[in-house]
């Protein structure tokens, strides 16, 4: 009986043991519970701020290529006119050499005049002479 005692004493000792561990696990349930629902309000809060970053950034990617687009077009209308430059350039280059050749001929011209009315000074003069002499 003395035994039978013993054994329900430490019987009695290990129940109450395993209570506290029971009770011990509950308490750690009740803690695990609610650091697992801190971290999904913090995954939720964290994916939320993901997805608004996400579309702010989708945003920043569509202005940016309007602005490449923009660049673009500003970029051949620009190409264009330097081709226009160019060729006004090349137009005025020619012209130029065009209004040279001119201005020469139009020295030689001018020249031959002068020649010319060198020449009919100098007719006039022997006609005056000639007609000097025959008086």
């Amino acid at each position: 009986m003395t035994r039978l005692h013993s054994q329900i004493g430490w019987l009695g000792q290990h129940n109450a043991e395993l209570v506290l561990k029971n009770i011990e696990a509950n308490t750690r349930m009740t803690d695990l519970g609610a650091r697992q629902r801190a971290l999904e309000e913090e995954l939720a809060r964290v994916t939320g701020e993901r997805d608004v970053q996400s579309v702010a950034a989708e945003q920043k990617a569509r202005e940016v290529e309007e602005q490449t687009a923009e660049l673009q077009y500003l970029r051949t209308a620009l190409e264009q006119k330097e081709t226009k430059l160019l060729q006004k350039e090349m137009t005025i280059v020619t012209l130029s050499g065009t209004l040279q050749e001119k201005g020469k001929a139009l020295e030689e011209e001018v020249a031959i005049q002068n020649v010319e009315a060198a020449l009919r000074e100098k007719e006039n003069s022997l006609s005056s002479l000639e007609e000097a002499a025959r008086v």
